[in-house]
């Protein structure tokens, strides 16, 4: 693997060693897996013309949406962004070689996604400024404020810092990146289909009721597109991309942090088993889940299921 996709693998770490201490926990007490406050799991890149690359050309259109989570649903938010033009680093995030060429700016919190809308400069220099990196803050709850000096704050609580760092494709067609994305038919619970719904009661009875305190099989089957051909610079270099899977609940218990998926992955090597939370009275309770996909050179999807536990 080269040193341009050992980055963003890094980069894209970083979302999963930092996302469980935002509000500064303790490692020993929580579950990387389990959502018991607004969370940010992670980001994604869309170019307009093609939603499913990842590494925009000097002069496409293109969005950044970061995925949040949170035990009961979508959080109201106020968000700060801007994105530039950043050479290669070995270590740490890289800084700006330029001013920004795309910022986006939420004060007050309501019920939006966290996105920056953007168009990468026609006369951007790739050789020297191959990769774009976007950071700034997000204001679960809470309103934004603004410094004299333009910095932004929360109005309460410290809220997230997030930085998120891409590459940018070049006119010869290198350096293009398809992102992995979760299909309709990616999830299946105890062997049978899981789809997403729109339904986030358990009123209706729509969505697939388990017992509490019983195990269950939630399956991950992405389709063979989404692991890319890769250049292979030594024989000991992988020919395919792997990805990385994390799957996260507001309630119970997963076995799993993460799965690491080849094109032949296993059935079991592509599940993980969930404990269904215990229950102190007689109404169902709405369990969600979150799942985040990633490559290795920042592409990124983002899915959600749900299902109610019942006594």
């Amino acid at each position: 693997m080269n040193a341009r996709a050992r980055l963003s693998w890094s980069a894209s770490l970083v979302w999963l060693l930092a996302v469980p201490c935002v509000a500064g926990c303790d490692d020993s007490l929580k579950s990387v897996s389990l959502i018991e406050e607004t969370r940010v799991l992670g980001a994604r890149v869309e170019v307009e013309a093609d939603p499913l690359r990842s590494s925009p050309n000097p002069g496409e259109l293109a969005s950044l949406r970061f995925f949040l989570a949170a035990p009961d649903g979508q959080p109201e938010v106020s968000y700060a962004l801007s994105v530039c033009a950043v050479r290669l680093v070995n270590s740490g995030f890289p800084a700006c070689a330029g001013a920004p060429f795309a910022s986006a700016l939420e004060t007050d919190g309501s019920l939006v996604d966290v996105r920056l809308d953007f168009q990468v400069p026609e006369d951007l220099d790739r050789e020297a400024t191959p990769h774009a990196f976007a950071r700034g803050l997000i204001c679960p709850n809470s309103g934004l404020n603004l410094g004299p000096d333009g910095s932004p704050s929360c109005a309460t609580g410290s809220g997230t810092e997030v930085a998120f760092e891409f590459g940018l494709g070049g006119p010869d067609g290198s350096n293009q990146n398809q992102s992995p994305t979760f299909a309709t038919d990616t999830f299946s619970l105890d062997g049978e289909p899981w789809p997403a719904t729109a339904d986030a009661t358990c009123d209706s009875g729509s969505l697939r009721q388990v017992t509490a305190k019983t195990r269950h099989a939630l399956r991950v089957d992405l389709a063979d597109s989404n692991f890319e051909t890769l250049t292979q610079p030594t024989s000991v270099d992988p020919g395919r991309e792997t990805l990385l899977v994390s799957p996260f609940s507001n309630a119970g218990e997963l076995s799993n942090g993460f799965l690491s998926l080849s094109a032949d992955a296993t059935p079991a090597e592509r599940s993980v088993t969930w404990d269904a939370p215990a229950k102190n009275d007689a109404l169902p309770a709405l369990v969600r889940f979150y799942f985040v996909v990633r490559d290795a050179r920042a592409g990124e999807d983002f899915a959600e299921r749900a299902l109610c536990v019942v006594p």
